[in-house]
């Protein structure tokens, strides 16, 4: 069977987004006049460089690439029609400097994932938290040290699950490095809470787009105590704790329903790292 080349920048499209976060999907959606791409041409932009299929070469598509790369680079970027002359000069659009005397237009499609809502705590509050995270439309992970907290009969379909110590010592955040990252520590102890949170602040997530503990404020003070001692520093980051919007009740759906709201409050002030 003969495959369309151009297909070839959809092949692992999901896949991609979902590992780094973004991806541009460059689509001629419009060619007038002799040009080295077609109307349908494809190509995919990844977040580290590289790209899949293509729009006919040249310094066209190099141009096009240089500008995908720079909506990767601007989190805030959004999709837009470009128009492209392959002439030595432009009116309007860009002129590329080729000779071939036609115009190309192509939509830079901005692909991006939902953020990643880590739980650290497969707890009652662990799972309310989970179910209605992906109510909200965030991927799910759950990090977790005991194995009857794991169970994936406890947690949404396609809730993705970390085994760490309890110490927390393993680089467990490794595999979302990319994505943004809503991390959420609601384990059973201060104990437990405190080397989940020096374990988030030794990894240096990029895109840290929220980080809360549950706790009485009695609690967080000394989880930040225990923090200092751990030689880890909370100066730099937004620390919600005690976590979630108060006044929403104690169950553990009731927190579950607090503490997404005080994501998605703080996700809608901004949406900068």
């Amino acid at each position: 069977m003969t495959v369309d080349p151009h297909l070839t920048a959809l092949s692992g499209a999901e896949s991609a987004v979902r590992r780094d976060g973004r991806a541009v999907l460059c689509q001629i959606v419009r060619a007038e006049g002799s040009t080295p791409g077609k109307l349908g041409w494809k190509m995919l932009v990844l977040s580290d460089g590289s790209f899949r299929g293509n729009l006919g070469g040249g310094a066209f598509e190099a141009m096009v690439q240089v500008d995908a790369r720079g909506k990767l680079e601007d989190l805030e970027a959004t999709s837009e029609v470009k128009r492209y002359y392959l002439t030595e000069d432009a009116v309007r659009g860009e002129a590329t400097g080729m000779v071939c005397g036609g115009m190309l237009e192509v939509l830079l499609e901005v692909l991006s994932s939902p953020p990643v809502l880590v739980v650290v705590g497969g707890g009652p509050v662990g799972q309310a938290l989970a179910q209605a995270g992906q109510l909200a439309g965030f991927d799910i992970v759950l990090v977790e040290d005991r194995a009857e907290f794991r169970s994936p009969e406890l947690f949404p379909p396609a809730t993705e699950f970390v085994t760490i110590s309890r110490g927390a010592e393993e680089d467990f955040l490794a595999a979302w490095s990319r994505r943004e990252l809503l991390i959420a520590i609601v384990s059973r102890c201060w104990e437990t809470d405190s080397a989940a949170l020096a374990s988030v602040l030794r990894q240096k997530p990029s895109h840290l787009g929220y980080l809360g503990v549950m706790g009485s404020r009695r609690k967080v003070a000394r989880i930040r105590e225990e923090i200092s001692r751990r030689g880890e520093s909370l100066d730099k980051i937004v620390l919600h704790a005690p976590i979630g919007m108060p006044g929403l009740g104690d169950t553990p759906g009731q927190i579950a329903i607090a503490i997404v709201a005080e994501i998605l409050t703080h996700r809608n002030r901004s949406v900068t790292y």
